[in-house]
């Protein structure tokens, strides 16, 4: 009669298949972390390559770990879905027209995974947002710490250089990221006052280097959002945020779309110059503006894909990186398909929080509007808008959020 032999180094595959990540706390925290930093923190103004492999090898396994568990249930959320479909049509313009398809398909697996683990996690909204506020957090001290380290980043004004910034790598991109450092933390207050203590040092962290470098528009953008979260009445709030993205459309259609045509108008120039005591041209934000419309109306339907500076200083303008509107950025990287699929994102996102009644809601909803409005007047990567619209999205964790499809069941 045969006997049983033990065998301890086997592996028992019936409770590897029972695995729920879902259970777990570190995996999750640390997977945001490691693709918050890397999206958020430009590497290579450090010069070093080795942690720029190794933030990105932390990266990128952190999204092949989320897709392997998500996809595992079989279910697909709308989001996830149109965030999918948004990127993918991103990487098929930079394939046919050539342009940056590395960093295209690496920043693509960032935003695909952030709604992915928001989703996936959403019935534990406590880690995904705390995991959030920590990464974020971190870059901004290390925002401060770097600009410390070169005094020349923000000392000598009139010669100010728009490179070696540590967030975005100039001073244009530092706004979405600390707003998003801000937003965080002042949610985790829902869990805990001793959060006080890093909301009102990455408040300072994140308002003083804008001031030292002159970033109204994002200063502007952070200012607005503290002024949303300090009105107690959520019926105001909801009321403020509709007025402001009625007033940003309105804005896009009519001033940035027009480009220099605005310059010619004697009813916007009294507006802006003799009403508001503005630039009509917005720091020559118009030439830019006027430019992407020209290139776009070369490749109206899938854009130029994922383009780099020299392409724009190539094809649009040397006076500054790109368009300076995100909407202009949306319609050159991917035309007018792309731009659809964008807005659908903000329809899904926008039709289930019309209702919402929870006040940490609303104000991750703020941040965004905010953010909507700093991208009149700069072109953000993406990752940033999507992250705050996941997070609003998944903090009311409701089943009836999800279409469900069968994909591996």
């Amino acid at each position: 009669m045969d006997t049983l032999v033990e065998r301890p180094y086997a592996i028992d595959l019936s409770r590897l298949m029972k695995f729920n990540p879902r259970s777990l706390t570190w995996l999750p925290c640390l997977m945001i972390i490691a693709v918050v930093i890397r999206a958020t923190i430009d590497i290579s103004v450090l010069e070093w390559q080795a942690v720029s492999y190794v933030a990105l090898f932390f990266s990128m396994l952190s999204f092949f770990i989320m897709a392997f568990v998500y996809l595992r249930q079989g279910i697909l959320s709308r989001l996830v879905l149109a965030t999918v479909v948004f990127q993918t049509l991103m990487l098929m313009s930079s394939i046919i027209e050539g342009s940056d398809i590395k960093n295209c398909f690496y920043d693509g697996c960032s935003v695909i995974f952030i709604v992915m683990t928001c989703e996936y996690y959403s019935n534990r909204f406590k880690l995904i947002v705390v995991s959030f506020a920590v990464a974020f957090s971190i870059c901004a001290y290390l925002n401060i710490f770097h600009m410390l380290l070169h005094p020349d980043l923000w000392i000598v004004t009139d010669m100010k250089s728009n490179q070696g910034y540590l967030l975005g790598g100039n001073y244009n991109g530092m706004g979405c990221r600390l707003l998003c450092a801000v937003t965080t933390s002042v949610v985790c207050l829902k869990y805990s006052r001793w959060w006080w203590l890093n909301v009102i040092s990455v408040v300072l962290v994140s308002l003083v280097p804008l001031m030292l470098v002159q970033s109204m528009t994002s200063i502007s953008g952070i200012i607005l959002f503290l002024l949303f979260c300090l009105i107690p009445s959520k019926k105001i709030m909801k009321a403020g945020m509709i007025v402001l993205m009625v007033s940003i459309v309105f804005f896009q259609v009519f001033v940035c779309f027009q480009g220099k045509g605005i310059e010619q108008n004697a009813i916007a120039v009294y507006l802006v110059e003799d009403i508001l005591g503005k630039d009509i041209t917005f720091t020559n934000r118009t030439m830019l503006w006027d430019a992407a419309s020209r290139v776009f109306a070369d490749s109206p339907i899938y854009g130029y894909g994922l383009v780099d500076r020299d392409w724009y200083f190539s094809h649009m303008s040397s006076y500054a990186k790109g368009p300076h509107n995100f909407i202009w950025s949306i319609l050159i990287y991917g035309g007018i398909l792309l731009l659809a699929t964008f807005i659908y994102i903000c329809y899904i996102v926008i039709s289930e929080l019309f209702h919402a009644s929870n006040r940490y809601t609303l104000i991750i909803c703020s941040a965004a509007v905010s953010m909507f409005l700093m991208m009149l007047m700069e072109a953000y990567p993406p990752f940033f808008i999507v992250c705050l619209l996941s997070l609003a999205y998944y903090s009311t964790s409701n089943d009836k959020l999800y279409f469900r499809t069968i994909m591996l069941k």
